[in-house]
């Protein structure tokens, strides 16, 4: 059986040679079902929940992925995230970070996820909402030091959630906690009323 290749050029013409057009940059479905579950754990209507954020054990945060996993890996997936932050940014490729400046970019991150103790969630919960010009839009053109900057501002007001939460932590431990002292006392019977009463019949362990 006789058989024909047709992929090559006909005798006496030359081949079309035609442009390739660059690669288009394809939101990963992995990263959108991750953004949406934290989105929807950690932010609630305009408010983020940094409360949540905060409560993350230490081994689930950056540099606790870090210490399991390598920096190598962390540095690739906090590259990932970066890159999916700047492709959906409506500005011209031309006025994006570049690939190295990305990679750059994800140093510092890492860099701040050890001053402030930041997760994975946190990134992204940032991100998302800088999409949505939280912080300030990207007028003309998206800087790594656009980026660190607007991270600052999340930054900032995370560390101000943190100090919030200690002081009332702090008032509710000293009310549970507050027995005056003996200088203080007008009568037994404010001891008896705020202290607690013990049976002397029953024995106590500890």
């Amino acid at each position: 059986m006789k058989s024909t290749h047709t992929i090559l050029p006909i005798e006496g013409k030359e081949p079309e040679l035609r442009p390739i057009p660059g690669k288009r940059y394809v939101r990963s479905l992995e990263y959108e079902v991750i953004a949406n579950l934290a989105m929807k754990q950690f932010v609630e209507g305009d408010e983020v929940l940094y409360e949540g954020l905060l409560s993350m054990p230490l081994a689930e945060r950056i540099p606790g992925l870090i210490n399991e996993y390598g920096l190598k890996r962390a540095h690739r997936l906090i590259k990932m995230i970066l890159q999916e932050f700047c492709y959906s940014i409506p500005l011209p490729k031309s006025a994006k970070l570049t690939e190295t400046r990305i990679a750059a970019c994800a140093c510092d991150l890492i860099l701040a996820a050890y001053e402030d103790q930041l997760g994975l969630e946190d990134l992204i919960v940032f991100f998302e909402r800088a999409k949505q010009g939280k912080y300030g839009r990207f007028k003309s053109v998206l800087t790594h030091a656009a980026v660190m900057q607007k991270l600052e501002q999340y930054r900032t007001d995370r560390s101000a959630a943190y100090q919030k939460l200690r002081m009332e932590q702090e008032a509710a431990y000293k009310k549970m906690n507050d027995i005056p002292r003996i200088g203080e006392v007008k009568s037994i019977g404010e001891i008896i009323q705020r202290g607690e009463v013990i049976n002397m019949t029953t024995r106590q362990s500890g």
